[in-house]
């Protein structure tokens, strides 16, 4: 299955996600934890969880790689299995509090090296707000696929 198409099946399960997860606006959100590893677990994490969630549903595994983050990236790391046998490496990255990116690479079989042939790395907001994350999310993916 070429790439885009595989962009275009994470963002018609994504889309399922921002469905579930679409909830009043909490304006008590606005502000960002000062912890970077708080921002992870409270929002990013959660906001992944149930993207996994609505993936495993199509076949598609999505599972943090623990052993990624460090002092210096607080942000954590993906693999997604496509159910076509396909590998993917989903890395965060940028300095917390100002920037996040999402960067997609075609994962190789040491799964510290990504391939930059087939990389796509979209800037998401910085929102303590999960549902703010999940929308750049979903509009990032949807502009690949354009």
């Amino acid at each position: 299955m070429p790439y885009i198409a595989q962009l275009n099946e994470l963002t018609a399960a994504l889309r399922r996600t921002r469905a579930r997860l679409l909830a009043p606006m909490d304006h008590r959100l606005h502000q960002l934890p000062s912890d970077p590893d708080v921002f992870v677990e409270d929002v990013l994490n959660y906001m992944l969880d149930a993207w996994a969630s609505d993936l495993r549903s199509v076949g598609h595994v999505l599972e943090e790689d623990d052993g990624w983050r460090n002092s210096e990236n607080p942000y954590p790391r993906y693999v997604l299995r496509m159910a076509g046998g396909n590998t993917y490496q989903l890395h965060f990255s940028g300095r917390y509090p100002d920037t996040l990116f999402l960067n997609v690479s075609k994962g190789f079989r040491n799964a510290n090296q990504f391939s930059d042939a087939r990389h796509a790395q979209l800037q998401l907001p910085m929102s303590a707000d999960p549902q703010v994350l999940l929308n750049g999310l979903f509009d990032g993916l949807k502009g690949f696929n354009a």
